[in-house]
């Protein structure tokens, strides 16, 4: 099936970059990979009704965009039809200006990891955010598991230092 290796070529080649999309504006994994599975789901199916595609990475940005519209317009809609919390619950709540902090740390991480070589930001993304184990991402990568490791590490390191965290810090 011809549009069955059209599929699989785009994909490989387009992966990296629609992952790298979609990473930074998605807090959970599980749902990273959700969304990436729908993206694809719609380019395979674009593939099997008209077979020709001639920008594959611009055309997956905008199911990768649409898709994360409906994502927020769900995630918006459960929230409002969640109970509010009882009070012995609240209680235990962080409070916002812990998430807010948090968020804050999440957003300077992503972008302290978004400056660094293509292959370190690779690599981090896939340990910590896919929990990929690093002889995979070596293999994934075409690097040694070593040169994983030490890009990791450097990684880490380099985040640490600009937040000011301490080494033994169980965050990063």
């Amino acid at each position: 099936m011809e549009s069955m290796q059209d599929f699989e070529t785009i994909y490989y080649n387009t992966r990296d970059a629609l992952l790298r999309y979609l990473v930074p504006r998605i807090r959970s994994s599980a749902d990273v990979e959700d969304l990436m599975q729908e993206v694809y789901t719609n380019l395979y199916r674009h593939l099997s009704r008209s077979r020709t595609l001639r920008e594959p990475l611009p055309y997956l940005y905008a199911i990768a965009k649409k898709t994360l519209s409906r994502y927020y317009r769900r995630r918006a809609a459960h929230i409002e039809q969640e109970e509010p919390l009882n009070e012995s619950l609240a209680d235990d709540a962080p409070t916002v200006e812990e998430l807010t902090l948090s968020r804050e740390q999440m957003r300077e991480i992503w972008s302290i990891v978004k400056s660094e070589p293509l292959a370190s930001y690779q690599a981090f993304t896939l340990y910590y955010g896919f929990s990929v184990p690093t002889d995979e991402i070596a293999k994934e990568l075409n690097l040694s598991e070593d040169a994983v490791r030490k890009r990791l590490s450097r990684t880490r390191n380099r985040i640490r230092r600009q937040l000011n965290i301490e080494q033994d810090s169980e965050g990063v």
